[in-house]
């Protein structure tokens, strides 16, 4: 369990830096609904990132999959993208 805690966190840290907040902001009920600096340009860098990180060539998303924490994380588990 920790070790998934850790993971969170991480993520948490990533997100924040993008949507340029502190990473108090980000928890798993953030949202593009809650949070305003998840904006449209917040969630553009969150994809870019993720797109980056990943080693799939052309990534298939749903721009849903990154309205929230909670998506963004079974993005991340169901595309086997590590942190």
């Amino acid at each position: 369990m920790k070790k998934k805690s850790l993971n969170n966190k991480k993520l948490f840290s990533i997100i924040a830096k993008l949507l340029e907040v502190s990473s108090g902001k980000i928890s798993l009920k953030t949202s593009s609904e809650n949070l305003d600096e998840y904006d449209s340009l917040g969630v553009l860098n969150l994809v870019t990132y993720f797109e980056k990180k990943s080693k799939i060539k052309k990534l298939k998303y749903d721009i849903k999959d990154f309205s929230s924490v909670k998506n963004i994380i079974k993005f991340l588990e169901k595309n086997s993208i590590k942190i």
